[in-house]
């Protein structure tokens, strides 16, 4: 179990353990669900330091100017000194967080932590060796998850890189790649993954995110989208809007961000 060294508001160096995969008892999932029926869980892939965690529970402070009040005129809680003010709480709750960096791993500790979250929330495996362990057994990821979503690794895709797409030359731990061809465990095949965390959690929506060179790196995000759309037994509808965004139930994944449109979610 991952432990701070020293109180959170003083530190955010955290002891790493020999296994960062938290384990999920039935019984503390029940107590979770007893404690907020109406919360919507989020899995968060690829989390960082929780940027597009905290934009989906909202309660920040932003600047007044940022925000639509034509289209969003609920959205403010209260108005703040120096032109901000404070977004709402939504519904949505970050069950688990991952990314392999732990500089990113002790940002999101430090922040998430004072809004309530177990600072096990957060696990630094790589998603391939998460999967791993779940094919092996291994109860890693929470039950009950409404949404899932990742910016899965753009580096190969933008165009401010090598822009190797699908042939990255790092694997799946950021490391150079020991493989002489590319294979689904490199960098730029980590989205394949993601996809297989969506069937296992069995998620009613998940967002995929990414830079606006994915869509013009050859037939990439064609591939990626026909990937995505076979998810699961059923599938996810996934509609190419102006060849700009890929649209997967009621996400919207725009050129260069992110933008929801999910009912009731306030």
């Amino acid at each position: 179990m991952q432990r701070l060294t020293t109180d959170i508001e003083n530190t955010s160096i955290i002891e790493e353990p020999q296994l960062a995969v938290k384990f999920y008892p039935k019984t503390k999932i029940e107590q979770k669900e007893l404690k907020g029926k109406s919360s919507l869980n989020m899995l968060s892939l690829f989390s960082s330091c929780g940027g597009m965690d905290l934009g989906f529970e909202g309660g920040f402070s932003v600047l007044k100017s940022s925000v639509n009040e034509i289209l969003n005129p609920d959205f403010i809680e209260k108005e703040l000194d120096n032109k901000f003010v404070k977004l709402k709480k939504t519904r949505f709750k970050t069950a688990f967080a991952n990314d392999i960096l732990k500089d990113a791993r002790n940002a999101w500790v430090h922040y998430f932590s004072k809004r309530g979250h177990d600072i096990e929330d957060y696990q630094t495996d790589s998603i391939v060796d998460l999967v791993k362990l779940h094919q092996n057994g291994t109860k890693v990821f929470p039950e009950n998850i409404d949404i899932v979503t990742g910016g899965f690794p753009c580096q190969d895709f933008s165009i401010a890189g090598k822009r190797n797409g699908f042939n990255s030359h790092k694997n799946h731990k950021g490391e150079l790649n020991s493989e002489t061809c590319a294979t689904e465990e490199t960098r730029g095949q980590l989205y394949m993954w993601m996809k297989q965390v969506i069937e296992i959690t069995q998620t009613k929506i998940f967002i995929a995110e990414n830079v606006k060179g994915l869509v013009n790196l050859s037939n990439v995000k064609d591939i990626i989208q026909s990937d995505f759309s076979s998810t699961g037994d059923n599938g996810y509808l996934g509609v190419t809007l102006s060849g700009r965004a890929i649209r997967y139930k009621s996400s919207l994944v725009p050129r260069c961000g992110l933008s929801t449109s999910i009912p009731n979610a306030a």
